[in-house]
């Protein structure tokens, strides 16, 4: 369940856009809210609705828009993956490493980044607003990755 001041921040945010707060927004906001790593729209509804929990398609997708730009959420579109999110508030800046072998989605945390990135717009009179930086790699051993194996059997081999 999401916390109080995500709850204020999330309700806040949909009043000063003129959005409808309802029960299924508030349903949709703990679900995300709670959900571990990396996760799309249809996952998430389908998790809801395996808990028995009643929302639309269409509001699931909505909802999620709506909380990555009010910054609960960050939206990725990894390399032919749909449209994922996962929680952003509260979490420390990280980073992606995505194996295009399996589809395993690592993720780490480099200060340094942020370091050059505010230097090279200081140095172009820019001031950063956001960003992003996502590795494509793969198994250097596919025979021995696990994830590779569950990847190629979930897929039929593809």
């Amino acid at each position: 369940m999401a916390s109080k001041e995500v709850r204020d921040l999330f309700v806040n945010y949909l009043k000063e856009h003129a959005h409808r707060i309802t029960n299924e927004r508030v349903l949709i906001l703990d679900a995300a809210m709670d959900a571990d790593g990396h996760f799309d729209a249809d996952e998430l509804y389908f998790k809801m609705k395996n808990d028995y929990l009643k929302v639309s398609r269409a509001a699931v997708y909505k909802t999620l828009e709506l909380m990555s730009e009010c910054g609960l959420l960050t939206k990725h579109n990894f390399k032919g993956d749909r449209t994922r999110f996962e929680t952003k508030y509260g979490r420390n800046v990280h980073y992606h490493i995505i194996c295009m072998s399996c589809n395993k989605i690592l993720e780490f945390e480099a200060p340094n980044v942020e370091e050059l990135q505010d230097k090279v717009c200081k140095e172009n009179n820019l001031k950063s607003i956001d960003h992003t930086l996502q590795v494509f790699a793969t198994c250097n051993e596919k025979d021995k990755c696990e994830n590779y194996k569950e990847h190629v059997a979930e897929n039929g081999g593809n």
